[in-house]
């Protein structure tokens, strides 16, 4: 039997941090899951930057006949933290059952690019299929 040599295992550690969220990405990320929800019918909240209080990094205020208003900090915060606390923002806003939670975040995060597992705890069915062109929250 011939010798099989060992696999080298490498350890690879990332040469650059997470990128940091700026004014840009908030405003880029905040239309694109506005308009996702708009197109599942909800609500898309008002956002701004940043909270009133120092010691959150996000906070949703509610009035009575009025949208809601979410308030989130973007100072030394990763861009998919950002991007996370939007989604749940309108997530929150609209009150959404679990499964409508669920579907909102997938179509949220497939339509901002990015992997949209970390936004569903529990299966659930494709909001749009794979090559349907547009996510949408059923």
């Amino acid at each position: 039997m011939a010798h099989m040599p060992r696999p080298q295992l490498t350890v690879v550690h990332p040469t650059d941090p997470a990128p940091q969220a700026t004014t840009v990405h908030f405003a880029e990320t905040v239309r694109t899951v506005a308009t996702i929800a708009r197109r599942g019918g909800l609500v898309a909240p008002v956002f701004r930057a940043p909270p009133r209080r120092v010691d959150s990094d996000r906070t949703i205020r509610r009035r009575r006949g009025a949208v809601p208003v979410v308030s989130i900090r973007l100072v030394d915060r990763p861009l998919a933290a950002v991007q996370s606390d939007v989604i749940e923002g309108v997530a929150v806003a609209n009150d959404l059952s679990d499964e409508r939670a669920v579907r909102f975040r997938r179509a949220a995060w497939n339509a901002l690019g990015g992997d949209d597992r970390r936004a569903a705890p529990q299966p659930a069915s494709p909001v749009a299929g794979p090559h349907s062109g547009s996510a949408q929250v059923a």
